[in-house]
């Protein structure tokens, strides 16, 4: 754990120089001692091929890590196309996934990786993985970096290139929204597990509902007239 930590944490300094801003910018949303998570997770084979995968969704925070501990394909990853892509284990290799706290913070320029895990087809026996999710503090405000704007081109010019569009930030990592990281953290779990949020944070999930509700309707009135959310082209990155 100690070791990924160090490697979690300097990897942030090289996506900061990557942007051209000083390779200690992300400091200020680290304790000194932090704390992240880890686990091991199984993929049963259950013989018939169709069983417990993950379906699509995006990490939290930063930055995540994932080591493929077995043989099996499984892991994809979407393109901006919306096309999905294999992800096959290499050995000695971890797959980094960019998580929505990081693309609110970057102001789209590092866009969140949508990704979803494949059950083990008949036959082939468990899968194993270990992701390692980096942690933040939870008391950091989220404020965006200030990004050159010739990195900000840049990604606006790879996206019309793909064709491809960049959704809104995810409304639980919206700047000026919430008071700090935990804060958004905490309506990002109301919103991902509703079952427990009706039963322990009814107040909260009705906050979450109405939000998400308003999100929808203004994002419906930019549209031009005639066309659904599906036939727009790629947004310029903020």
């Amino acid at each position: 754990m100690r070791q990924m930590s160090g490697v979690s944490v300097f990897f942030m300094t090289l996506i900061a120089e990557s942007l051209g801003l000083p390779s200690t910018a992300f400091d200020r949303f680290f304790d000194e001692d932090q704390q992240h998570k880890l686990k091991i997770v199984k993929y049963p084979d259950n013989g018939t091929g169709v069983g417990q995968g993950v379906g699509p969704h995006k990490d939290s925070m930063l930055t995540s890590y994932l080591l493929q501990a077995s043989l099996h394909k499984g892991l994809q990853a979407q393109n901006t196309k919306g096309e999905w892509i294999d992800c096959p284990p290499i050995r000695g290799t971890l797959v980094v996934a960019i998580g929505q706290g990081l693309e609110a913070l970057t102001d789209g320029v590092c866009a969140s990786t949508t990704h979803r895990v494949l059950s083990p087809q008949a036959g082939q026996g468990a899968r194993f993985s270990i992701p390692f999710f980096q942690g933040v503090s939870y008391d950091a405000k989220f404020e965006s970096m200030d990004v050159p704007e010739h990195v900000r081109a840049l990604r606006r010019g790879i996206l019309s290139q793909e064709g491809g569009r960049k959704d809104d930030a995810e409304f639980t990592f919206v700047k000026g929204r919430w008071n700090h990281l935990g804060e958004a953290t905490l309506m990002n779990r109301v919103k991902s597990h509703t079952d427990v949020a009706e039963r322990w944070y009814p107040e909260l999930l009705q906050k979450v509902r109405r939000q998400q509700a308003q999100d929808a309707a203004a994002k419906t009135a930019r549209l031009p007239d005639g066309l659904s959310d599906r036939q727009t082209t790629a947004a310029p990155a903020a």
